[in-house]
């Protein structure tokens, strides 16, 4: 009966051990998924800012192909006038 006792001690410190593992995981795996999370708003702001600097970019883009259309037309105007 002792030997049985002590087995029983063992199985429930097992338990315990296990039990203690999975606390620790899921506190740890808790604590990653909160950090994703608050992160989460910061990244779409960003996406966000991305978005409207790639837009100003593109009209840059434009207003500079425009503009050089009309200096090369005043300066075929200028050739001609000489």
């Amino acid at each position: 009966m002792a030997e049985e006792e002590g087995s029983m001690l063992s199985l429930k410190d097992l338990k315990d051990y296990i039990l203690l593992s999975m606390a620790i995981v899921s506190a740890i795996a808790g604590i990653i998924f909160w950090v994703q999370s608050s992160n989460d708003e910061k990244i779409s702001r960003l996406d966000r800012d991305i978005e409207v600097i790639h837009a100003d970019i593109d009209k840059i883009k434009d207003n500079n192909t425009e503009i050089l259309r009309v200096v090369g037309r005043l300066e075929g105007k200028l050739d001609n006038l000489k």
